[in-house]
């Protein structure tokens, strides 16, 4: 089960998403689902399509379990989500 302690040791793929705070202006206040991610981007699709959105300069809100909402820092998020759970384990597979 996803929680706020552990959302960045999990796969985000398939999470409702709010951009809370970004560098471009453009991408404040869209909300959508993500549908894909690499190492530095998101792809979120929102009701007016899919839109890359590069980690390092947002904040983002993550719904998880209906109704609680995480703020991450999208710079957290960097890296594949394989990654990102080895890096907080301590593992060099």
């Amino acid at each position: 089960m996803i929680t706020p302690q552990n959302l960045l040791n999990h796969e985000i793929v398939g999470l409702p998403v709010h951009i809370a705070q970004s560098n471009d202006s453009g991408l404040v206040s869209r909300r959508g689902s993500v549908v894909g991610e690499t190492k530095e981007t998101l792809l979120v699709e929102t009701p007016t399509g899919v839109v890359r959105i590069a980690k390092r300069v947002c904040v983002l809100d993550f719904t998880i379990n209906n109704d609680t909402v995480v703020r991450v820092r999208g710079s957290l998020l960097r890296g594949r989500s394989e990654e990102r759970l080895k890096k907080r384990l301590g593992r060099s597979e």
